[in-house]
């Protein structure tokens, strides 16, 4: 096995030995079992699959740093966040991950938006277009969580916690699309970068090309 082959495959690797750690552990590091991390763990645990499926027959190539920090998100939120219980132990680990996946999902719609051809947009309608994309997947999202506390009786949307507390119900989920916005002014920043000190930071990884096009297939 190449090195090639071996780092196509570790992003899915490692999620698929987190998932199954996480799952394993639940039951110990919850006082309370939530009967969706056992759907909810392996499903996300597979979703690296997509990157080299998509290399092989879309031949388009996710930049390898986008596909670790997507496979980091799937660890940190998943497995560490709901299954091993962080949410509880780390004061305001949710808007940590809320802000961080803000960063990647707008890196990860730049990168598609040049793919598909917005090259030839101005710049300030492709960082338009990532705000707009960013925040409807973050109320995807939340409309995801309010889901789960309909059909398994969970409370991913902390309402439960700002009753009690005397805060409001919805304050959890717009802080949720605020920090996900402050994650995509984060990348305009790192964009900015880039672009000032010549490909410093991202190095040309976003400007999507598709697989194979080096090669002349």
């Amino acid at each position: 096995m190449n090195k090639k082959t071996i780092m196509t495959w570790a992003p899915l690797a490692f999620s698929l030995i987190f998932g199954i750690l996480a799952v394993s552990l639940h039951h110990i590091a919850c006082p309370e079992v939530i009967p969706s991390v056992y759907i909810q763990a392996p499903l996300y645990a597979i979703v690296p699959v997509i990157f080299p499926l998509l290399e092989k027959f879309a031949k388009i190539k996710i930049p390898y740093f986008l596909v670790v920090i997507v496979t980091v998100q799937i660890i940190i939120s998943v497995d560490l966040g709901t299954a091993l219980n962080f949410y509880a132990f780390i004061p305001n680990y949710d808007k940590f991950l809320h802000t961080y996946f803000g960063v990647w999902c707008a890196q990860l719609v730049y990168y598609f938006i040049n793919l598909w051809g917005g090259q030839g947009m101005k710049m300030w309608g492709r960082l338009l277009l990532v705000m707009l994309s960013v925040l409807g997947v973050a109320a995807i999202w939340e409309i995801s969580e309010y889901a789960m506390s309909l059909l398994f009786g969970t409370d991913p949307q902390l309402w439960k916690a700002a009753l009690a507390s005397g805060g409001h119900p919805l304050a959890d989920t717009i802080w949720d699309m605020i920090v996900a916005a402050i994650g995509v002014a984060i990348f305009y920043i790192t964009l900015l970068i880039d672009v000032r000190t010549g490909g410093k930071i991202y190095r040309g990884t976003l400007s999507a090309e598709r697989a194979g096009e080096e090669e002349g297939v």
